[in-house]
C-alpha cells in the first residue's frame, strides 16, 4: 500500500477503513505506513456493549456510503475477526460482502485470535488476505503464524517486507528464507496438531467446550457482581467481556491498568481490564470491563478466585481514584 502511493498507483487521500476497536499495534502500522504515504484513515465507531451483528454491519456500511458520496476511494478495509479489547466476534463474511458491494479494492482480515478460537474458512470468508497467530489458541510457540492471500493476488506485486536473496520470485518463495529466522516455531505445528487431536473432537471440540465454558463463567461473574456481559453469547468466542462493579470507579485507561495491576499483585489474578468511554454524553452504569478467557487447562476455581477478589475490593471500599 505504501509503495502504491509512491509509484503513483494511489492518489493522496485514498483511504483505508478500520473499526474503532482495531488492535492498537495495527493502528500504529497504518499511521507509520499508510497515513505517512498520503492515505486517509476512516475509523468506524464501535458501540460497546455490542448488541447485534446487524448494528455493526449497518455502521460499517454507512461509513462506506459516506466516503463514496465524498468521492474518496477506499483502497483497503482492515477488519478484525475477533477483536482483542473489547472482545467480540465480528461478522467478517458479511462485512467482506459489504466491502465488495461498496467498491472497496481489497479486504484484509486480522485473525490474530482466529485459528483455534473460532471457525476459519478463508475461501468462505472471501477476503483478499487473512492472517492468524497459532500461539494464542493453537498451542504453538510465539512466531508460528500464517498469511493467506487470495490466489488471484499471488501473481501481483506482493513482497515480503524483509528483502532477502529471493526478492522478486513471488511472495511464497520470498517468505521461505529470511536471513537468520528461527524456523523452530513453524516446525512445531505438526506436533501441536497431534496434541490437539488427542482431545475429543479435536480443535472443533476444544472450541465448542471453551465457548460454552467462558459463557458460563462470564454469566456467573456478572450475576455475582450485579453487572452485565459485553455482548450476547453468540457474539463471543473463547473470550467474553464482563462488567466490573461501578463502585470500583474505573473511569479511565489508567484506572483500568491500576485495577489490573492491583489484582495481580494482591490476589494473584491476571486478567485484562478495559475502560469504555460512555458514548455521546451518556451515563453508563458500567464503564470497566474484564476480558476473561477459557482454555482447556482452566478450572472453575480460577474464575471463583477472580469473583472473590472483586467482591473483596467492593467490600473494602476500594476505588481506582484513590
Amino acid at each position: 500500500m505504501q509503495w502504491a502511493f509512491s509509484e503513483g498507483k494511489f492518489k493522496k487521500g485514498d483511504s483505508v477503513i478500520i473499526l474503532q476497536c482495531a488492535y492498537g499495534a495495527v493502528k500504529n502500522s497504518i499511521k507509520a505506513y499508510f497515513s505517512r504515504a498520503g492515505g486517509y484513515v476512516i475509523e468506524v465507531p464501535f458501540e460497546f456493549p455490542a448488541t447485534s451483528n446487524e448494528a455493526i454491519i449497518n455502521e460499517f456500511r454507512m461509513a462506506l456510503v459516506k466516503e463514496k458520496a465524498s468521492g474518496r476511494r477506499v483502497r483497503l478495509a482492515l477488519i478484525d475477526h475477533v477483536t482483542s479489547m473489547p472482545s467480540v466476534v465480528l461478522p467478517v463474511k458479511k462485512l467482506v460482502k459489504v466491502c465488495r458491494e461498496e467498491g472497496v479494492d481489497q479486504v484484509f482480515i486480522d485473525g490474530a485470535h482466529g485459528v483455534g478460537c473460532v471457525d476459519v474458512d478463508v475461501q468462505e470468508i472471501g477476503a483478499d488476505f487473512y492472517t492468524s497467530n497459532l500461539h494464542k489458541w493453537f498451542f504453538c510457540p510465539a512466531a508460528a503464524a500464517f498469511l493467506y492471500c487470495r490466489k488471484s493476488l499471488t501473481r501481483s506485486d506482493l513482497h515480503h517486507p524483509m528483502v532477502s536473496h529471493e526478492y522478486g520470485k513471488g511472495l511464497a518463495i520470498e517468505s521461505s528464507w529470511i536471513g537468520t529466522r528461527d524456523y523452530s516455531p513453524s516446525l512445531v505445528v505438526p506436533s501441536a496438531l497431534e496434541f490437539i487431536n488427542r482431545f475429543e473432537g479435536g480443535i472443533e471440540g476444544i472450541k465448542r467446550r471453551n465457548h460454552d465454558a467462558v459463557v458460563e463463567m462470564g454469566e456467573m461473574l456478572a450475576d455475582a457482581w450485579g453487572t452485565n456481559l459485553g455482548c450476547p453469547p453468540e457474539m463471543c468466542s473463547s473470550m467474553i467481556m464482563v462488567g466490573i462493579p461501578a463502585c470500583l470507579r474505573v473511569s479511565s485507561d489508567d484506572d483500568a491498568l491500576k485495577l489490573r495491576t492491583h489484582l495481580r499483585e494482591k490476589f494473584s489474578v491476571e486478567v485484562p481490564i478495559c475502560y469504555q468511554m460512555p458514548k455521546n454524553g451518556q451515563v453508563a452504569m458500567t464503564a470497566g470491563y474484564a476480558r476473561i478467557s477459557h482454555q482447556i487447562y482452566n478450572k472453575v476455581d480460577d474464575y471463583c478466585r477472580f469473583r472473590d477478589a472483586i467482591n473483596q475490593l467492593v467490600c473494602d471500599g476500594f476505588t481506582c481514584d484513590h
